[in-house]
């Protein structure tokens, strides 16, 4: 069973946290153009990634309501697919949720319920992948 809209859209903020998070990391572009960014879908168990530059990525940051996935992933109950790059796809949140994703934008520097549980479930979700890591090297 597919989770709520709200669910779905927490999630979505939660890897978009995730990724800004990681953006700041001054290693991710000493070596190449394009980096390695979560597909920020509402699947929590998603761990797929998107490779694309920064400016890429910061075009799709520009609006809150824009969000960076893989082809497919895409939640009609929340979203409409608006640019398709082949490698990824932006969508933009249907006005249902759009509080929810404005509030937890870390860009946008407010607080709320929505902020701290799109926070939590981003160390979750960081914590995780890097476990995944850890045990694929391992």
């Amino acid at each position: 069973m597919e989770p709520g809209a709200d669910t779905i859209a927490l999630t979505e903020a939660a890897f978009r946290i995730a990724n800004e998070r990681m953006a700041k990391w001054p290693e991710r572009y000493t070596n190449s153009p394009v980096e390695a960014y979560f597909c920020e879908c509402g699947d929590r168990q998603c761990r797929a990634r998107v490779l694309l530059s920064r400016d890429a990525y910061e075009a799709v940051r520009q609006d809150s309501r824009r969000f960076l996935i893989v082809p497919g992933h895409e939640k009609p109950t929340v979203e409409s697919v608006i640019e398709s790059y082949g490698t990824y796809e932006v969508v933009e949140k249907l006005p249902d949720v759009l509080a929810i994703v404005t509030e937890a934008d870390p860009r946008q520097r407010r607080s709320g319920a929505a902020r701290d549980e799109a926070e939590t479930t981003a160390t979750a979700i960081q914590d995780e992948a890097r476990s995944d890591r850890d045990d694929a090297a391992g």
